[in-house]
């Protein structure tokens, strides 16, 4: 703003409030974050203020809670309880449960579509995946994947529902449109959890310590070492983030490199990994030590443990932003 010119037009006195407004007028909140962690071992989800860091609730779900699918859009957090087999949805509005489906299987990974109408979820033991509406929560329809299908990942940028078949060594991709498959690629031993990011799949190799990542322009792939019994694993800007559920820590990938560059401590059998963007900060949930870590990203250092809820678990990306 030009204050020489306003010094030269207005009178002192509006010049002074003028300028006591400006200085005092409110900016506006960078807005909230909220992790929903699911307690597999006492069938609760808490949920996590992000920007206080304290546990404003918990909310009774199924039996034995593990996925987690935030649908932003419409304020749905959607859970996936394995040994209730079925599904607890929460109004993200007042944290309660709205219903509950039953599906008949036991649900593990769950990944939303961009567009919020439809949840895919994987069923372990029936080696399908399952396409939930979100507007009356029916299952629509399901298609056979390989066998135990884990972590699953949608990929916008080609339209691919990307999924970790576990047993299998391998991971299927299939077309969004028709659920046909289209690649499938072998990767490391005990492929469990998965993420996308544009051109790229990421993949944790539970048995072989290493994290799989494969370039979906080419089809290249390349194998990192990391720590003990990697179980989750996500990208951000120019790093990766690999949970190492035997080495209670996170590896940091450096992308430039394709190299282990740093290992950050974390709680007891570090399992599942979001980015809080508001906050600029990694959450970890511990299933061992029934917490999650929060980690500052530019100082790579843990900021602090919260305990949670006993075995803390949330697989799947389990941040909600308002």
């Amino acid at each position: 703003m030009n204050f020489t010119f306003l010094i030269k037009i207005l009178p002192i006195p509006l010049l002074i409030l003028l300028v006591t407004a400006i200085i005092i007028a409110p900016t506006k909140s960078k807005g909230e974050s909220f992790a929903y962690i699911t307690n597999q071992g006492e069938d609760t989800v808490s949920v996590v203020n992000l920007n206080s860091l304290i546990v404003e609730k918990k909310i009774d779900v199924g039996d034995s809670p593990l996925g987690v699918a935030i649908i932003d859009s419409k304020e749905l957090a959607i859970i996936g309880n394995v040994d209730s087999q079925n599904l607890s949805i929460i109004d993200l509005k007042i944290n309660e449960v709205i219903d509950t489906i039953p599906i008949g299987t036991a649900p593990l990974g769950l990944t939303p579509h961009p567009s919020g109408e439809k949840v895919f979820i994987t069923s372990w033991f029936k080696n399908q995946v399952l396409v939930l509406s979100t507007k009356d929560f029916s299952i629509l329809e399901s298609f056979n994947v390989g066998e135990t299908p884990s972590g699953i990942s949608f990929n916008a940028k080609n339209n691919y529902i990307v999924v970790a078949c576990r047993d299998a060594n391998v991971i299927e991709i299939y077309d969004a449109s028709n659920y046909k498959l289209q690649k499938k690629i072998k990767v490391g031993n005990h492929p469990y959890g998965i993420s996308t990011t544009n051109n790229f799949i990421w993949i944790a190799n539970v048995y072989d310590d290493t994290i799989s990542v494969i370039n979906m322009e080419n089809w290249e792939q390349k194998i990192i070492k990391v720590g003990l019994h990697p179980y989750n694993v996500i990208s951000h800007i120019d790093k990766a983030y690999v949970t190492n559920a035997q080495g209670d820590s996170v590896s940091v990938i450096d992308l430039n490199t394709f190299k282990e560059i740093n290992k950050i401590n974390t709680g007891e059998t570090p399992e599942n990994i979001s980015i809080d963007k508001i906050n600029n900060t990694i959450v970890v949930t511990n299933w061992g030590s029934d917490s999650v870590t929060i980690i500052d990203i530019r100082t790579q250092k843990p900021i602090q443990q919260i305990k949670t809820g006993l075995q803390s678990r949330s697989f799947g990306q389990f941040i909600y932003t308002k």
